[in-house]
Parts: C-alpha cells; structure tokens; sequence
C-alpha cells in the first residue's frame, strides 16, 4: 500500500439548528447547544400522527427530531440542471452537491482541475423518502423520478458534475454508512486506486412512515432527547444533515501544500454477526474491531485523548458500546486516567447513516481547538454502567484536551 496514513484537507457539513458549516456547529457544541426540535410543517403535520398511546397503529408517540432549516432550496443552473429535472432529485443528491462544492473549496482545489481524474465518491445514505413519497403519486412521475431518487445516483451525480472517474458508490449499513463509505475511500487512497476521495454522509427525514417503524420497535426517545450515557436513556431521536470529507494520503498533502484538518491513521469493518437479535449489538466483535483498528494505527490505549462514541442514548446500546470501549483502551490506560467519551448526537441527533460524518467532523474540531465540548443530557450517569471500572469517563462539562494530545495533534495536524 503506498500511504496508511490519510489526510482530511477540506470538510463541509449541514446539521440541525441552522448550522450550515464546522464553525456554527463549533460554537454549538462548546457552548453546549441543543438543536433538537419538532417535525417542520413542510414534512407531516404531527396532528396527524402523534399519539402518546404507544401501541396505537399507524401512529408515533413523538414528533422530536434534528431537522435542517432549508431542504428545497437549490441552485440549479449552477449545475446545470433544469428546474424540472431538480424538482425530482432526492434532496439528498442536492444537498451532497452543494456540499462536494463546499468541501472542495475549503481544500482550496479547482473543481476543474480534478476533472477526469480518478477521484473516488464515497457516499453512506439509506433514505429514499422522496422516492417513496414521489410513487403515491404516480401522476407525478416523470422521466426523471426513477435517477432522481436512486441510491446509488446520490455518489454517481457528484461524479458526473465533476467528472469524476474513480470509483463511485452509495454504502448503505444502516447507522455505520457514512463511516463505512469512509473506509472504503481510504482503502481506495491507500491502495492507488484514487488519488483524491470524497467520503461523505447524507440523511434527509421526509416521510412519516419511518417513524412509525422505529416507534413500533421502541427504538424512539420518548422525551425527545438522546440521553447517551445517561440513567435517563430511553431511545434516540432522529436527524437529518451531512458532511463531506476530502481524502488525500498524507504525503501527497504535506507535498501539495494542503490544509490538513486531520490524519486518518487507520480504518477497520467488521460485522455482528448473530446476536440475540439482529438489531442488538454485539459486545466482542466491537471489542475485537476496537482492538485491530488501534493496533494497526500503532496508538496504545493511553494516548487516546478522547473517544467519540455512537452513543445513541438506548438502554440496549449504551451500556454494549461502553463494555466494548472499557475492553479494548479502558482497561490498557493507567489506573485514574480514564478515558473521556461522548456523543454529538446529545446536541443535534441520530443522523443516521449520516452519523458517522458528524461524529468525525466533532473529533476534527476537537482536535483543533483544543477543548472537548460537554455531551447533554448525560447527568445522571447511568447506573448499569461501570464507568469507574471500565475507566472511562463521560464528558458531562466542557474541558481541556490533555496536553500530550495537544501536542501529538500538533505534529500530525496543521490547520489551513
């Protein structure tokens, strides 16, 4: 492989709460913002739907979630698209365009100048609401609908405007999409298949009907809120948004002069497997994938300085994901340095397949700044977690990044 080590040069990002770039949702994690709020009237009207009864059919006992202010908007002759072909394209599409331009220009690279080159476009998503919606109305399918809400287009648009000839796929793995897509770019960078990569996650909440699936299976919180590590955890809270990263192996970016958010040090994918039910977690193949991703970065345990976690808030995945996480770094750093964890999803929501990208997109900021933002509604700790065993500890208030990873950053990480 020619580079294991891959640099983040250009990032752009939507989330909930108006937040439309890394600095806006910087200041809302360090100032402790929550962004949740309730289904805008341009999705469903909630009267419809919501019922507190939870076993009622057809209906969802909240309308919580993290939504974007601004999902039909769109320029677009800028990509030279007709309004006609846009008015049937899946947000989703339209918002990965917006932000491919976005991220390229905070790389500081000319679109024209990758053109024809083998870029790669990597793309976590599992939503296809506006498909759906668009077929329970078969009078207003048109040419087209069926690109226009294909998953797979979601990468292949951002190809085809720019001309990009490396390889180009939609990952779909439910709520690890977009991490997923980002591993398969990084292999792709390492292995010199792409020179250039967009890895990127998108989730976009129209319909109402995939609520009522997670409310029937009680994955839902019912306050509205993702308590992650919390003893009042009782569910997640759905979200929508995105982000885009720009790949390079590291030594193509220290050459070209780059601005390098972050290095990727190493990348990993395993699966469950069977589990006592297909959507619970199982607690040793995370251990296991824990402990070969970190091994093969060459960092030991107690030169971690800050674990982003999935973190969903569910009584189910919590106390799993922290077993998994004590196991494998926990237990291997120094008696009374725990390891801090968190969760962006306490602020903004579950993103999805999405939610890796702004999960990362946190630890990039985090690293930046220096500082670790506090994740909200985790007080009181959850009680079926040792944390003190485990040797980690919630970030329940602001803090300072150890020094010795401020330092380690500094080595590694330079900022445009």
């Amino acid at each position: 492989m020619s580079d294991q080590n891959i640099a983040i040069v250009g990032v752009s990002c939507r989330m909930p709460g108006g937040i439309a770039e890394i600095d806006g949702l910087w200041d809302a994690l360090i100032n402790g913002r929550d962004v949740v709020g309730t289904v805008p009237p341009d999705r469903f009207d909630p009267v419809e739907f919501v019922n507190t009864d939870p076993k009622k059919p057809g209906k969802i006992y909240t309308s919580a979630g993290g939504f974007l202010d601004d999902i039909a908007g769109f320029d677009a002759d800028f990509f030279g698209l007709s309004p006609r072909e846009a008015s049937r394209i899946d947000p989703q599409q339209r918002l990965l365009l917006e932000l491919a331009v976005e991220a390229l220009d905070d790389a500081g690279i000319d679109a024209a100048r990758v053109s024809g080159s083998p870029t790669g476009v990597f793309v976590g998503v599992s939503a296809n609401d506006y498909s759906q919606l668009q077929h329970t109305s078969p009078d207003s399918i048109s040419a087209y609908t069926n690109i226009g809400g294909a998953l797979s287009i979601a990468a292949n648009r951002i190809s085809y405007v720019f001309d990009l000839r490396g390889p180009s796929m939609a990952v779909d793995t439910a709520c690890s999409s977009a991490l997923v897509a980002l591993h398969q770019a990084c292999q792709s960078l390492r292995s010199g298949e792409t020179t250039l990569a967009l890895a990127a996650g998108v989730n976009i909440v129209l319909s109402p009907y995939p609520f009522v699936g997670f409310a029937k299976a009680s994955m839902l919180s019912p306050t509205g809120r993702c308590h992650t590590f919390g003893a009042d955890a009782d569910g997640y809270v759905r979200a929508e948004g995105g982000g885009i990263l720009i790949l390079k192996p590291l030594g193509a970016a220290v050459r070209d002069g780059d601005p390098i958010h972050a290095v990727i040090r190493a990348t990993g994918v395993n699966s469950d497997g069977r589990t006592v039910g297909l959507s619970l977690p199982n607690v040793h193949a995370q251990t296991a994938l824990l402990r070969q991703v970190y091994t093969a970065a060459h960092i030991e345990p107690d030169a971690v300085a800050y674990f982003e976690a999935h973190g969903t808030g569910t009584l189910a995945g919590d106390p799993i994901e922290c077993q998994a996480i004590g196991a494998a770094l926990g237990a291997g750093r120094r008696p009374g340095n725990p390891l801090p964890i968190g969760s962006i999803k306490t602020n903004v929501g579950h993103l999805e397949p999405a939610s890796g990208i702004a999960g990362l997109i946190k630890a990039i900021l985090i690293l930046r700044h220096g500082e670790i933002p506090a994740s909200l509604w985790g007080t009181p700790a959850n009680p079926d977690i040792d944390f003190a065993a485990l040797n980690l500890m919630p970030v329940a208030v602001r803090m300072a990044l150890p020094l010795t990873a401020l330092l380690g950053a500094a080595a590694c990480v330079r900022f445009p």
